[in-house]
């Protein structure tokens, strides 16, 4: 995975607890419907953001960490010309997105929806293990 050229324009460390995913969105929603380079974008396109993030904080809280109190999490963004570059760090179990089932949305459950949600959202999307992190990145790419 490409490395960006720059410093990412907002960095956020939270510990990675399950109560504080309302305030990983809203602190999205604010950022994403504030920040001036989004300006004049649609509203659904700027929640699609909010909720990309959500999903994988989400799911580094329920699956990286299984609950535990002792993981953390990184939220790093991009603002760019054409595209947001979204990455979310973590320091837990990895994972194969590949071996992740594809859900049967015409019989939709609870769980499960969101990596599917994550890669219907993103023009560009991966996951690997960064040295330089030290850790798990979802990388996420879209266009603006």
């Amino acid at each position: 995975m490409e490395k960006p050229l720059r410093d990412p324009d907002v960095v956020v460390e939270v510990p990675a607890q399950i109560y504080l995913l309302p305030a990983i969105g809203h602190f999205s929603k604010a950022l994403f419907t504030k920040h001036p380079r989004l300006a004049g974008c649609n509203g659904d396109w700027l929640y699609s953001l909010e909720l990309l993030i959500y999903e994988a904080c989400s799911n580094v809280i329920k699956h990286a960490y299984k609950g535990e109190k002792s993981g953390c999490l990184k939220i790093k963004i991009w603002f760019e010309k054409q595209r947001v570059v979204i990455r979310i760090i973590d320091f837990g179990k990895g994972f194969d997105p590949e071996n992740i089932p594809i859900p049967d949305i015409n019989n939709p459950r609870e769980g499960g929806m969101g990596i599917f949600l994550i890669n219907k959202l993103a023009d560009k999307f991966s996951y690997f293990f960064s040295r330089e992190e030290k850790g798990n990145v979802l990388h996420v790419e879209v266009v603006i």
